[in-house]
C-alpha cells in the first residue's frame, strides 16, 4: 500500500499518515510495528531505496579499509576529494560523504582522511 502512493521522502510519508487518508489498517509508524517482523528502512517501506545516512556505514567498507582507499589516492585536500567523488570512478562502497557515514565511527577530519594531517578547512 505504501509504495502505490508514489511517496518518496519521509516527510511525505509523514503528512499522508496525517492526511486523514490512511487506512485504519495500515500503521502511521510501520518501524514501529514491524520492528521484530520485517522491517528494514522507510525507504524500503516507501520503495525508493533510501537508505538513512546514520545506516549508510553499514552498506560501505568499515571506517579503516575505506580510509586506507581514500588515502591511497594521494589527493591533497577536500576539493580534490569531491571532484575525485564526482568523476564517477568512485567505488559503491566508498562514501562519497564520509564525515557522515562515519561521524561516530572514527571519523577525525579531512585531513585525518586524506591522510595529509591537515584540517579540510587547509588547502
Amino acid at each position: 500500500f505504501a509504495r502505490s502512493l508514489n511517496l518518496k521522502k519521509q516527510d511525505e510519508w509523514l503528512a499522508y499518515t496525517k492526511s486523514g487518508n490512511l487506512p485504519a489498517d495500515i500503521p502511521a509508524y510501520p518501524n514501529q510495528t514491524y520492528k521484530d517482523k520485517g522491517w528494514i528502512s522507510r525507504g524500503d517501506w516507501l520503495g525508493t531505496g533510501t537508505v538513512a545516512n546514520k545506516l549508510k556505514s553499514l552498506e560501505y567498507f568499515p571506517f579503516k579499509k575505506a580510509r586506507t582507499f581514500a588515502r591511497s589516492l594521494n589527493l591533497k585536500n577536500g576539493v580534490e576529494w569531491n571532484a575525485y567523488t564526482k568523476s564517477g570512478e568512485l567505488p559503491a562502497d566508498i562514501p562519497a560523504y564520509p564525515n557522515q557515514t562515519y561521524k561516530d565511527n572514527g571519523w577525525a577530519g579531512m585531513g585525518d582522511w586524506l591522510g595529509t594531517g591537515r584540517d579540510a578547512s587547509q588547502k
